[in-house]
């Protein structure tokens, strides 16, 4: 793109505006009681707020921009009787109605107030979406963010802990925090962690979403958090616990009574003097967790090089026996202590802090502030006798939010925001890749190493600049325009290595850093840049709702390709390519959005979907190998591809909400997705018979599926039923999969037809009651079942040895969370003591399993292995079989307090 182009492109997205769905809208219409006319000019405010307006000729009035939350509504207006409606709760992206009608004044002072009776349908939505407040969360068996999305319909979690919704890869989801977001595009998911207790109100969009939406397929993820108040307060928080499990056969130590888990939450709030409605929030949460999986400290990284330097003078020596069961490794030679060693532990320290104040009556200016500090393990099964030799991942990351409020009239306001966030990610076993305890090889057998390091590291860090302007103006009572531009720069650098050794493996090895123009040790530094701009319009008539919207994307990687992808190595310069390099091609595109919702009755709204959802694949996938590297020996190269296309999703959906009576509704949705341009891969040969493999858009899917509901809302008991009926289809579940493929000997076809993707869930049931008086007592329940995921099943022993993709399904799942809470008061302090019971019936949930007999517990072996296996003279064949991250979490106990300051 030449520069007049791209000057072109910053003016045509100057004159447009964004907005973000952080705030709500409240209309509605205002009548005499004895004629049915109009009031005109009648006034209507929330109190405590400066948020107000005044009823048009027609008696209609509308309040902008108004923050999620509950709200007390006064209206009024010379003869007659004030009414105030309290307790009227307002979503991000929604329109909450409330209509009044006003009494005559008899005599003066008098005033009506009433409670708002919560509606179990939204007349206004026009897509799949579910709210969580605060409250709610408070009251829920949870305790992160991820435990709160995995309740909503249509999300899955994979065998590794990674989230899909509505049937789309890991990565497809996009992360907001005020509007602002905060995805990780380097390798997916969120960039930032956020704390429950920051969250004033969680919103989760699935399927189709509105136009000021983009990088996302399968949907949105908006946290919006909670702001200071006008008075001083804050509370602490701290609790305890332990994993309590019949299991101790599978999860070593789980039994072990001591602490295992520390999490200590402090906020504070209050007013900012000598300042307009000033107002700050400080949180501190604390959270220390050992996790469910350890290592038995059996041999240490210094046994490493006594360990091989036997084993080659034994297998001058070996006996006939030795050679069908193995060589014993003699006690002297395993130093560890037998202690446990936990290999997925947490410890993370978060900040939140928030303050806004007003400048000017109607201007408001906020500033947030996010920091996470996390390191920790990943369960390695291959090191789970030498966790030693386990690398440590750390994670730090920061996000500032700036943003100004303007309110321009009671119809128009605009918001301008920034947004700096910087994450860094490494993986490093000691500070030094020359250490002089890292180790070569260590000796292996029966998929346990006997010592050994981990000799690879990597620094990751991915920062992101955005600048948004929003704006947004109610035209006239039934149309509402939202427009916007965003500009987002990025700045990544990556750079890994890994520590060579050298020299015989039985004699302490020679450490040395590998060449930069090598496969070992890469580094780049990367600017891609992006820019969005759409346009929306909200139409709300009396029985219609219509959100039609445009969106444009532009990306930029501001990388190189290689001009001949087949072009041989450069002779004098390692293993590069020989060739020119040409930039790398802007892409663009254009999505339409379109959604309706229908109010058939008083009781019924049925709403239709569809539109065109864009990404661009994760900048891990873009830049990877950026040196454009060729290692040698047969496949065992991926480069990345500046020019990647985005990624495409169409979306249709159809959807009901009908009241079945005063306490319950029904939800359900239909829907479809086709999914095009998915990263794959290409196997590419050059001109002196090297081969490597490039990312390209080739992968394609599709999913369908059914959700249905039920929600019972009440003072005393409350609860909820989610079914989901997906089917989640492609040609395949990971990018990687052809270099996987062609791994295996011979090199297997990857696969042409569509088959089951490793997430295809089909029947998913979430359940979630509430029992109490949430100002005395309170007992929740989370359910959660789902079928099996499907594997890819082997015949061992038989002639049949081809089979199809994932055509087999793995056991069902199921767990039961259970909260209970107590609050009460000591003088003027109120206590809230609370016990949280995780997976409460220890139920043991297979996440994995060997694919010759799809079950965790043990693969298929013959009569004769089982014989061998009996006899080795290392490991016990419990402990060969044995997979303890083919489970899922087992039962967790914690108990806690939290009190008001």
């Amino acid at each position: 793109m030449n520069l007049s182009s791209k000057i072109f492109l910053v003016q045509l997205l100057f004159y447009h505006l964004l907005v973000a769905g952080t705030t709500g809208k409240i209309k509605g219409t205002i009548i005499n009681s004895e004629t049915n006319e109009p009031i005109i000019g009648a006034n209507v405010f929330l109190e405590e707020t400066i948020f107000g307006s005044v009823s048009d000729e027609n008696g209609q009035y509308f309040i902008l921009n108004v923050p999620p939350g509950s709200y007390t509504i006064r209206v009024s207006y010379i003869g007659y009787t004030p009414e105030r409606v309290i307790n009227v709760l307002v979503y991000s992206d929604r329109t909450t109605r409330k209509d009044f009608i006003l009494k005559t004044l008899v005599l003066e002072g008098d005033e009506i107030t009433v409670e708002a009776e919560r509606s179990l349908i939204e007349k206004d939505r026009t897509n799949s979406a579910s709210y969580t407040s605060s409250s709610e969360i408070e009251m829920m068996a949870v305790q992160e963010v991820e435990d709160i999305i995995q309740l909503q319909a249509g999300v899955v979690k994979d065998a590794g802990g990674k989230l899909h919704m509505r049937g789309g890869r890991h990565g497809e989801i996009s992360y907001l925090i005020d509007g602002i977001t905060v995805s990780d595009q380097f390798r997916g998911g969120a960039a930032v962690d956020v704390q429950n207790n920051w969250i004033q109100e969680l919103q989760v969009i699935s399927g189709s979403f509105n136009a000021e939406y983009g990088q996302a397929q399968s949907g949105v993820i908006n946290v919006v958090t909670k702001e200071g108040s006008d008075d001083f307060g804050g509370s602490v928080s701290i609790s305890t616990g332990s994993h309590v499990s019949n299991n101790n056969d599978i999860f070593y130590n789980i039994n072990n009574s001591k602490i295992k888990e520390i999490d200590i939450n402090t906020d504070f709030d209050g007013p900012i003097p000598f300042i307009n409605r000033g107002s700050y929030l400080f949180s501190i949460r604390n959270y220390n967790s050992e996790g469910w999986l350890y290592g038995i400290n059996r041999f240490k990284p210094e046994d490493t090089v006594p360990i091989q330097e036997f084993i080659q003078f034994a297998q001058n020596n070996m006996t006939d026996e030795e050679r069908l069961i193995g060589i014993k490794i003699p006690d002297s030679l395993q130093s560890g202590d037998n202690s446990y060693v936990p290999l997925n532990n947490v410890q993370k320290l978060s900040y939140f802090g928030k303050i806004s104040f007003y400048p000017m009556k109607k201007l408001k200016f906020s500033y947030s502030m996010i920091y996470n500090s996390q390191n920790g393990k990943s369960y390695s099964n291959y090191r789970r006798y030498s966790p030693q030799g386990v690398a440590n991942n750390y994670i730090n990351n920061y996000n500032h939010i700036f943003k100004i409020n303007h309110m321009l009239s009671n119809k128009t306001f605009y918001t301008v925001s920034y947004s700096s966030y910087h994450k860094k990610s490494e993986k490093k076993l000691y500070e030094n890749p020359l250490d002089n305890r890292y180790q070569g090889t260590p000796f292996s057998t029966n998929g346990f190493a006997f010592g050994g390091t981990d000799n690879s590291r990597s620094d990751v860090s991915n920062k992101s600049n955005t600048l948004k302007v929003d704006f947004s103006s109610q035209i006239d009572y039934f149309n509402q325009i939202k427009m916007g531009i965003e500009y987002k720069w990025h700045e990544l650098n990556y750079y890994s290595l890994s520590t060579v050794t050298s020299g015989p493996v039985s004699q302490i090895p020679v450490l040395s850093i590998p060449e930069v123009n090598t496969s070992l040790q890469n580094t780049y530094q990367k600017t891609p840049f992006e820019a969005s701009v759409y346009i929306q319009d909200k139409m709300e008539f009396n029985e219609f709702i219509i959100n039609a919207g445009l969106r444009y994307d532009y990306w930029d990687s501001r990388s190189v390709i290689p001009s001949d992808p087949r072009a041989t190595t450069k002779p004098d310069d390692g293993i590069r390519l020989d060739t020119d390099f040409n930039p790398s091609e802007a892409m663009t595109q254009l999505s339409p959005r379109f959604g309706m919702a229908y109010s058939f009755s008083d009781n019924g709204v049925v709403h239709a979907s569809y539109g065109h959802f864009f990404q661009i694949p994760k900048l891990s996938y873009i830049f990877s190998n950026s040196e454009f590297e060729v290692e040698l020996g047969g496949l065992q190269t991926v480069m990345g591809n500046a020019n990647l296309k985005p990624e495409k999703t169409v979306t249709f959906e159809l959807g009901l909400q009908q009241e079945l009576n005063n306490l319950v509704a029904i939800n359900l949705a239909i829907y479809n997705k086709t999914i095009r341009n998915l990263l794959s891969q290409e196997i590419i040969s050059t001109y002196d018979e090297k081969v490597y493999a490039r990312y390209i858009n080739r992968d394609y899917g599709n999913v369908r599926g059914i959700t249905a509901s039920l929600e019972k809302k009440s003072s005393l008991l409350s609860w909820g039923v989610d079914y989901t009926y997906q089917i989640a289809k492609g040609n395949a579940s990971d990018p990687n999969a052809v270099f996987v493929d062609f791994q295996s000997n011979p090199p297997k076809e990857s696969e042409k037809q569509v088959v089951p993707l490793d997430w295809d869930q089909r029947h998913t049931i979430n359940t979630i009651t509430s029992f109490g008086l949430p100002t005395k007592w309170n007992i929740s329940v989370v359910g959660k079942f789902s079928t099996g995921q499907p594997y890819t099943p082997t015949n061992p022993g038989s002639q049949l040895t081809t089979q199809f993709e994932n055509s087999s399904v793995k056991p069902e799942t199921y767990t039961i969370d259970l909260n209970i809470n107590k609050l009460f008061s000591i003088r003027k302090t109120k206590f809230q003591v609370y016990t949280k019971i995780f997976n409460l019936f220890d139920r043991i949930n297979q996440v994995s399993v060997y694919s010759s007999t799809g079950s965790a517990e043990n693969p298929y072996r013959s009569y004769v292995e089982n014989e061998l296996l009996n006899l080795n003279p290392n490991l016990s064949i419990q402990e060969i079989n044995l997979r303890p991250n083919y489970y899922g979490e087992p039962r967790k106990i914690i108990i806690g307090i939290k009190t008001k300051i």
